[in-house]
């Protein structure tokens, strides 16, 4: 096959000399100007921690979702011009709750301040404080299609980010000179926007223990990972246009979905049911789940759109040696998304699997009715082979994948009824189906997924319990109730099954979790939560039967209880306590864990914030472990797990001596009581200590 001459590699030095051209002219001791919005990343936690809850094992779910939402707090969505898709990917609304404030403006003409959203049927006080961060009424736009370059310039803001961490106890790696590399992580942001018409970004990043240099061979300058966009929006009928990195999210994800996705939380509502925003662009620190390449869509007479886009990226892979000697490029058995190059053998790994995708989708938008129909072909530089293993049976093989789905959502009143399918290039179907309520004071929503053993989706990211959809079936339930104007309740229950094996679980296997959150606020400055959690799933056990080992399931069940409350003394103090407790069973063994914590927020001058909090835990070992969210740097959430016994302090402080200027420190530290080292491998760490500093300057030049 003939590749794309998309020359993805040669793109980002080119993106980078773009964004010279934009900053050549700003003076390095140049009088910063106010920040139009003041960005805390202390008032983040809140709205991400409902979302995260389910996920706050998995450290890029909560990267991603720290990064899109600063961004969004950064900038805001334009309330007058922002679509369904783009509305529904903020906390608490749903597809529907967009649909709705869409139809709105286009009934009764443009808002004409944020708290008109109280106005559309199912918005209410709360969702409205809740988007109220990430929406903005924008100033009247440029009517000229290309404004010139004079408007461009005035108007364009910069933002810069620099951000160093690193721990400082060192782990085996640092200590034997394993690793190739310093112990800090180093991220640089740069960011240029003239409205919604023109963003440039760039990201650079470098994880601790990789070496700073210039490696073309090695696809390394000087930076490890390298991300960068050009985009344009709202030119004519050229709605979007993104070179560089970027995503793709189209329907329910059942097809197609790079980047971030929510999924169960303590909002049983929303994360159920959410529209892909299309193609956008990418500028994470995460080095996996985006294309790189160009991408367009383009509005076409009907109320239809369309969407192409060409992809050509190299990634992580380990390459199966043994097959040496044949003909051809060596196969891959596994594509890797850690993104770690510390060592020889890391660094051998990195980019040797080429992926070169082109897709796209057809949009049919009109009121009450979206439809559309999306659809991809891969083909890779080497054959994926994933072993031989019972488990990985399944799983994308040969030297390319493909996959072509449909999807829709009908809005009827006060009813939604939303799906999408797609077909493997094994011929088997998956999918989704769904049907949600939203009352004056009842919202509901039913949704039941099928995605067979060998429907292999290699791009897909849809709902539900495991990472992929692959095998797995199940219906999820979700209820939210407004009890009275001070109470509320949440509830979930999810039942799944996986026909085929998983990893570590060597037969068919069941399970379901349940999850009720009761909400409390009776006043403005008190609020106030309890939830209950419940999983019971197969787990795969060994078995000892005259004297042979048999491979086996058995059942093991963990409950956890949640209080937490927040009680605001004034403007400048604010206090936070959370207690929580984990019961893990199996039919062999029983362990409990416990978790106290007690924070506070202490802003005693405009210009300086400080975030505190003490945590002491005490578990039974791993399995009650408990997951702790805390707050962090702009573009950054941390959810520590901790278990055995211990405390857990961290100070963060955040200081703008001018408005445009925001300084960032934080430390913190965990103790043991019953432990002499941490972590395992090339992390582990000697003695009962951890600590860690970060620290980030933000310039709005």
């Amino acid at each position: 096959m003939s590749p794309i001459r998309l020359v993805p590699q040669r793109a980002l030095p080119v993106l980078i000399g773009l964004l010279a051209v934009f900053t050549g002219p700003l003076p390095t001791t140049a009088q910063t100007r106010p920040d139009t919005l003041h960005t805390d990343t202390t008032n983040l936690g809140p709205r991400l921690e409902p979302i995260l809850d389910a996920l706050s094992t998995t450290d890029r779910t909560a990267t991603l979702a720290a990064e899109q939402l600063a961004n969004l707090k950064a900038q805001p969505l334009a309330l007058n011009r922002a679509s369904v898709a783009d509305l529904s990917m903020l906390p608490r609304l749903t597809s529907r709750d967009a649909h709705c404030i869409v139809q709105y403006r286009t009934d009764n003409g443009p808002f004409t301040a944020v708290e008109d959203l109280r106005a559309v049927d199912g918005i209410g006080p709360a969702a409205v404080q809740s988007v109220r961060p990430f929406l903005q009424l924008e100033e009247t736009a440029s009517r000229s299609i290309f404004p010139p370059i004079r408007t461009i310039t005035s108007n364009l803001r910069v933002r810069l980010t620099q951000r160093y961490t690193r721990r400082l106890d060192l782990g085996r790696g640092f200590r034997e000179d394993r690793f190739l590399g310093p112990p800090g992580r180093l991220t640089t942001r740069l960011q240029l926007a003239h409205e919604r018409r023109l963003q440039l970004a760039l990201t650079l990043d470098k994880d601790p223990g990789e070496p700073l240099r210039w490696s073309p061979q090695t696809q390394t300058y000087g930076f490890d990972h390298i991300t960068g966009s050009l985009a344009l929006r709202d030119l004519g009928r050229l709605e979007t246009l993104v070179l560089g990195d970027f995503t793709a999210q189209f329907g329910q994800g059942v097809a197609l979905w790079q980047g971030l996705r929510f999924g169960k939380g303590r909002d049983p509502i929303a994360p159920a049911h959410k529209r892909g925003r299309g193609v956008r662009p990418y500028h994470s620190a995460s080095e996996t789940s985006f294309f790189r390449g160009a991408a367009a869509t383009i509005g076409l007479p009907g109320e239809l759109s369309l969407t192409a886009f060409a992809s050509r990226r190299r990634r992580d892979a380990s390459v199966d040696s043994s097959s040496a000697g044949g003909t051809g490029p060596l196969p891959v058995r596994t594509v890797s998304g850690g993104g770690q190059h510390r060592t020889p053998s890391e660094l051998a790994r990195k980019g040797t699997f080429g992926e070169t995708t082109l897709g796209g989708a057809l949009a049919y938008r009109r009121a009450g009715l979206h439809l559309g129909v999306t659809g991809y072909r891969a083909r890779f530089s080497r054959p994926l082979r994933p072993g031989d293993r019972p488990y990985r049976r399944f799983r994308v093989t040969g030297d390319g994948t493909s996959m072509l789905g449909g999807y829709g959502t009908v809005f009827l009143g006060d009813y939604t009824v939303f799906g999408d399918v797609a077909r493997s290039p094994r011929g088997s179907f998956g999918g989704l189906l769904g049907a949600a309520l939203d009352g004056d004071y009842a919202e509901a929503v039913v949704v039941g997924r099928r995605y067979p053993p060998d429907f292999a989706s290699f791009y897909g990211n849809a709902f539900g319990d495991g990472s992929r959809p692959q095998n797995e079936m199940g219906v999820y339930t979700g209820l939210q109730l407004q009890l009275a104007p001070k109470w509320s309740v949440g509830a979930y229950l999810d039942q799944y099954r996986a026909p085929w094996l998983q990893f570590n679980v060597p037969r068919p296997s069941t399970g379901w979790e349940a999850r009720v959150v009761l909400d409390y606020a009776p006043r403005p400055w008190l609020s106030s939560y309890v939830q209950v959690r419940v999983q019971d799933e197969d787990e795969g056990t060994e078995y000892r039967r005259a004297g042979r080992s048999l491979e086996g399931l058995q059942r093991k069940r963990r409950y956890s209880t949640r209080w937490h409350t927040e009680y605001l003394f004034s403007d400048a103090l604010t206090v936070r306590t959370r207690l929580e407790l984990s019961l893990h069973t199996t039919p062999d063994a029983r362990s409990n864990g416990f978790f106290l914590s007690q924070g506070l927020r202490w802003s005693p001058h405009p210009t300086l914030t400080a975030d505190l909090r003490i945590a002491f835990f005490d578990t039974d070992g791993f399995p009650a472990r408990i997951y702790a969210c805390e707050h962090d740097l702009r573009y950054s959430f941390s959810a520590p797990v901790f278990f055995d016994r211990g405390r857990r302090a961290y100070a963060l402080v955040r200081y703008e001596p001018f408005s445009s200027l925001a300084l960032e420190a934080k430390y913190g530290v965990t103790r043991y009581d019953n432990r002499t080292t941490i972590g395992s491998g090339l992390n582990q760490t000697e003695g009962s200590r951890r600590r860690e500093v970060r620290l980030q300057v933000h310039w709005t030049p």
